[in-house]
């Protein structure tokens, strides 16, 4: 059970399902269509952050496996901050870096386009932009918290979750209520 600020205890919780950002086919979190519930029979609910990272550059590493025009990239010492979605640079990667595609496990992780890196370049892992999440709430506003703190619940009643401007490492979202 987890308990808000006001000792009242939650009794349910589920994974949030992200919407698309498109308002004509949008999806509450319950999964019901925006569009055609109307607003009074809207379920609302409390958004636990279960990650977000508190600052960037995330992390570094310097002992990746040679990589020769590839996509799949090997660690010798796993590092389970690298995640999907972020940008690695450094090495022989191009300036602006190259996007990580996917994370099979703290090991190995696929690039979004085949790279040549040498062995144990020093490479920094990052998101493209700090931790935010963008919210519908179920008096109708759209709300955007920029560095939430991972654990956090947010102080608002949440209807609905954007994909568009929710990034920097936001994930692990709850709907609890």
């Amino acid at each position: 059970m987890i308990r808000n600020y006001y000792t009242d205890s939650y009794k349910s919780g589920i994974a949030v399902t992200i919407s698309g950002g498109n308002l004509s086919d949008d999806n509450l979190l319950d999964g019901r269509a925006k569009a055609t519930t109307p607003q009074g029979a809207w379920k609302e609910y409390n958004i636990y952050i279960g990650e977000s990272p508190t600052a960037l550059p995330v992390t570094t590493t310097s002992d990746n496996t040679v990589v020769s025009n590839s996509t799949n990239v090997g660690l010798a010492s796993p590092n389970a901050q690298v995640k999907a979605g972020m940008r690695v640079t450094g090495g022989t990667l191009p300036a602006a870096g190259v996007l990580i595609a996917s994370v099979t496990n703290s090991s190995n992780y696929v690039l979004a386009s085949a790279q040549s890196i040498a062995a144990n370049s020093t490479l920094t892992y990052s998101y493209d932009s700090e931790a935010k999440i963008k919210v519908h709430t179920i008096n109708n506003e759209v709300i955007e918290f920029v560095k939430p703190a991972q654990g956090f619940v947010l102080p608002v009643s949440v209807v609905q979750v954007y994909a568009t401007d929710t990034e920097g490492g936001i994930s692990n979202l709850v709907a609890l209520s």
